[in-house]
């Protein structure tokens, strides 16, 4: 009995001897031969990925402004958009007030009584005189010259500098060859004053004889311009009053976004410049992206897409792409209705940045690859393919082999390669450098060996004989 147990225990541990030889030599096979894994070329175009943010821009508005003379200046009292709001034609965008209108308007009035009072005194001062009619027909004559002659002057300056602006010259008659519609009115006005001047003149020489003496014509004279200043006055007081009505609500000219507010609650407002800005009717802003460092290619027509939360993700492409007043690159990407709605509304997109992704295609089908399988440099690129061999045992041996491919770009990862390789197995993701025709192994990925259960057995049979088994790299 005893030699029988001597016996079986001989087998066991000649069989525990045999199993760690064999294991042995397989883990030092696996432990000095490269790991690799295989891929296949597959025909598509290349696609490159552009990450880039875009910022709401309304690119075709209407500027609105409101026109202020002799110094005059308005206070915002209340804004009642903001940037990427709705408006329709006649909504009242901004309420405003003249400033220091109660201390404006009394100055006005001052004046208006002032001159009240200089001409009551001058006419009570000048009871006993009498105008004749011809006397009244020369001062007419008179003062309709002197301000005939005023507006000729003024006319005249006009039209000489949009003429020096232009570079041009004003003919004897017609307007000059590419005048601008302004231009072509400043002439037109100016050629009617010149008109108006000549009648005057004309009306004067015809009253000369009718001068009137030295002490009716100061008569004459100090009443008109008492007369003049009553007038100026009163046109004030008009003006203004109109001016502070009006201002009470100023509109939009038309429906659209309200793109840019350029005053707040609280600003003074001299008529220099822009109140807001109003999308033109039936226009849709778009994403701006700066592709200032972008050394990426961005056409117009590229497809872009964004990313809209719980909607997913939504196409567009680029609209245009430019250059702005600051000399820096833009590409500008169409938005629709859907796209807005999905990531809210106009104006939450005027609260932050938007990001996109720009995806550039290849215009042309070429061989695609991972930039993992692809080694070298510059013009110098190789690949491995992999051949495998069979013996009369069934047991099989991998090969790789060195064979040079044209890359044509490269892009996320993946390599445009000139050369047709579909047929070809390709070693990738090796985990060691490898030469060309070295033998290689198989990478499972994940832990094959593992998963199927035989590195554990092994490691059981080898700790319950005592043993501590080398621990190979599983791919």
């Amino acid at each position: 009995m005893n030699l029988k147990k001597f016996a079986l225990r001989g087998l066991a541990i000649l069989a525990v001897f045999v199993a760690l030889c064999m294991f042995f030599s397989g883990t030092i096979k696996t432990i000095t031969t490269a790991k690799v894994k295989i891929t296949r070329g597959r025909s598509g175009r290349l696609e490159e990925k552009i990450q880039l943010t875009g910022k709401l821009t309304f690119p075709d508005v209407v500027k609105v402004a409101y026109p202020l003379t002799d110094g005059q200046t308005i206070q915002i009292t209340k804004v009642n958009f903001r940037p990427g709001y709705t408006v329709n034609e006649g909504d009242v965008v901004i309420q405003a007030r003249v400033a220091n209108y109660d201390e404006t308007m009394k100055g006005y009035q001052d004046d208006y009584s002032a001159a009240m009072e200089s001409l009551q005194q001058l006419e009570s001062k000048n009871a006993n005189v009498r105008l004749r009619r011809t006397d009244t027909a020369y001062a007419d004559a008179y003062f309709g010259l002197r301000d005939a002659r005023r507006d000729t002057v003024s006319k005249r300056i006009v039209m000489n500098t949009l003429l020096n602006r232009e570079g041009l010259t004003l003919p004897e008659t017609g307007v000059p060859e590419g005048a601008s519609d302004a231009l072509i009115q400043a002439i037109s006005d100016y050629r009617a004053a010149v008109e108006t001047e000549t009648n005057a003149e004309n009306t004067m020489q015809q009253v000369e004889r009718y001068a009137p003496e030295d002490s009716v014509w100061t008569y004459i004279t100090e009443k008109r311009a008492a007369e003049d200043k009553i007038a100026t006055a009163e046109a004030k007081m008009e003006a203004l009053g109109v001016l502070n009505g009006s201002v009470q609500q100023i509109t939009a000219p038309n429906g659209g976004y309200i793109a840019e507010v350029l005053v707040k609650e609280g600003d003074t407002y001299d008529g220099s410049g822009e109140l807001f800005t109003v999308t033109q009717p039936d226009t849709m802003p778009v994403l701006r992206a700066d592709l200032t460092g972008i050394d990426k290619t961005v056409t117009q027509g590229m497809a872009v897409t964004i990313s809209a939360g719980n909607y997913g993700d939504m196409e567009t492409t680029v609209a245009n792409v430019g250059i702005d007043q600051e000399g820096k690159k833009y590409a500008d990407v169409t938005l629709s209705q859907d796209v807005i709605s999905s990531r809210g509304s106009v104006y939450s997109m005027t609260l932050e940045d938007t990001p996109m992704t720009l995806v550039n295609r290849a215009r042309q089908n070429t061989m695609l690859l991972s930039t993992s399988a692809v080694h070298g440099t510059g013009k110098d690129r190789y690949i491995y393919t992999v051949d495998t061999s069979y013996s009369n045992f069934g047991n099989s041996t991998m090969t790789v082999h060195k064979q040079s491919v044209t890359v044509l770009a490269e892009a996320d990862g993946i390599a445009s390669i000139q050369e047709d390789m579909s047929w070809y197995d390709i070693a990738y993701m090796e985990d060691r450098p490898i030469n060309d025709g070295d033998t290689v192994m198989l990478c499972y990925g994940g832990g094959s060996i593992k998963r199927n259960g035989v590195y554990d057995t092994i490691m059981e049979i080898l700790s319950g004989a005592g043993k501590n088994g080398a621990r190979f790299r599983l791919c």
